[in-house]
């Protein structure tokens, strides 16, 4: 059965996993330990991990494809944590389609697209980056409800919000919210990629923007597939 997109009960061990132990990663580690004190923490990094505190649980693996081998429905995982430089939900999401028989292309995002998204970066044709932000935030902002912690003026609207309602075209916006943690520490339930990829089954021969975004970041990957 797919897992829902609930969060945990207050009887379940939190089981948390960070993918990528750089800066990033034992920054969460850190914090998390801080918010969740009973938490089994498992950092997966492909570096040996050097001063780890004892009770994190290392595993010497690169965390993109560990996730890839590791991630079923079943799994005893509450959080997932992305800490390495890639946007590790639609790179599960390709990799889950391709293993169903699916043959994918990437697609350019339209100017008009771009255009809609606060401060677009485009890192490739079918890939950007966006920020409400033109400023390096504070790296314990703990996205408060109604003002910048930075600016003090009034927040805009959530960009994952803004981006499920783009106009855009003959593009499905399919878009996870990058849920707070701690401060500064964003991630995932397992329940939110697997209703991701139940989505995106349904949409076959349909160009997707499939993004994560919190309140004032994001990226978005183009690409739509078929079945071979």
């Amino acid at each position: 059965m797919t897992p829902s997109i609930q969060e945990t009960t207050s009887t379940q061990k939190e089981i948390i996993w960070i993918l990528g132990g750089g800066k990033f990663g034992r920054r969460a580690t850190k914090l998390l330990r801080q918010v969740t004190p009973d938490a089994t923490i498992l950092m997966i990094e492909k570096r040996p991990a050097l001063h780890l505190p004892s009770d994190i649980e290392f595993i010497c693996g690169d965390g993109v494809e560990w996730l890839y081998d590791h991630f079923v429905p079943d799994s005893p995982v509450t959080k997932i944590i992305p800490a390495i430089p890639v946007h590790l939900a639609a790179d599960w999401l390709k990799v889950k389609l391709s293993e169903e028989g699916f043959v994918l292309r990437s697609l350019e995002i339209p100017g008009k697209l771009l255009q809609q998204m606060p401060h677009p970066i485009q890192l490739q044709p079918g890939k950007v980056v966006t920020s409400h932000a033109d400023f390096i935030c504070p790296e314990n902002c703990a996205e408060p409800d109604t003002l910048c912690s930075y600016t003090r003026q009034p927040r805009p609207p959530s960009l994952y919000r803004l981006l499920e309602t783009m106009k855009c075209g003959s593009f499905i916006p399919l878009i996870i919210r990058s849920r707070q943690f701690a401060p500064g520490v964003g991630g995932f339930f397992p329940g939110d990629l697997w209703t991701l990829l139940k989505r995106a089954r349904s949409l076959p021969d349909t160009p997707l923007l499939v993004g994560t975004a919190c309140k004032c970041h994001g990226v978005v990957d183009a690409f739509c597939f078929h079945q071979k």
